[in-house]
């Protein structure tokens, strides 16, 4: 690493140049994976509430019209199990658009609901936020859809219904949240953040991401992404992840 700054600091030879490079190269992923390895680390040290699978989930279940494919029971089976331990779940999920990665996320926020825990699913823009929402309430049915309430929280709202949608967060009625980046104001509290949902994680940050799981103690983190993701990649960008 010193030969490779010595390197680039004065005149050098083709070769000399290629080596700089690509131990330059080398120094920034060796740096970028040891941070998201500490990452991992810290967060695997800390203590999440187990939320076991209940009623609610199965009922769920038992009122879709259609069978789910085996991906899908075999990322719900996975989701479910870590839910129901007390260390933090922190998985991304990747799957082509129209896959059901929305309704894995639905039925681990189910999950989460019946300990009392809310979920947030936080999305890139107010178009998606909104179709989410509106995904998300007629896959619950009208009578699931009642006790869940499902509540839109983004910056568009007008005065009126920001406050509205604060206190059913606040005060825990809303199970569901789904948002923009104002989720990650100061003045939204929760209740009980049980879960925290991300959609098309390559439009947010890992520090978003953290700044909502810090308005929950610990809080299991659900991330989804329909980009197709190279294993390298993977093993990097989102070392800190369970793919």
């Amino acid at each position: 690493w010193r030969r490779a700054l010595e390197l680039v600091h004065r005149p050098t030879t083709d070769d000399e140049w290629k080596l700089a490079r690509e131990s330059l190269r080398f120094q920034e992923a060796l740096v970028l994976q040891t941070a998201l390895v500490q990452r991992r680390d810290a967060l695997r040290s800390q203590q999440a509430v187990a939320r076991e699978a209940g009623p609610i989930l199965a009922g769920f279940d038992a009122a879709l019209p259609f069978a789910l494919t085996d991906d899908q029971v075999a990322a719900g089976e996975t989701i479910a199990h870590e839910l129901a331990t007390e260390r933090p779940m922190n998985r991304l999920v990747q799957g082509e658009v129209g896959s059901g990665k929305t309704l894995v996320a639905l039925r681990a926020m189910l999950q989460v609901a019946q300990s009392g825990g809310q979920s947030a699913l936080l999305a890139p823009t107010e178009v998606l936020a909104q179709q989410h929402l509106r995904s998300i309430t007629r896959a619950l049915g009208p009578d699931l859809a009642a006790t869940m309430r499902p509540v839109l929280f983004t910056g568009q709202l007008g005065a009126a219904e920001r406050k509205k949608a604060s206190l059913a967060i606040a005060s825990g009625s809303a199970s569901i949240v789904i948002g923009t980046h104002a989720l990650l104001g100061d003045r939204v509290l929760f209740a009980d953040l049980g879960l925290v949902v991300v959609d098309e994680q390559h439009r947010f940050g890992v520090e978003q991401r953290e700044s909502l799981r810090a308005k929950g103690s610990s809080p299991h983190a659900l991330v989804l992404t329909a980009t197709p993701i190279p294993r390298t990649v993977a093993m990097t960008v989102f070392g800190d992840l369970d793919v």
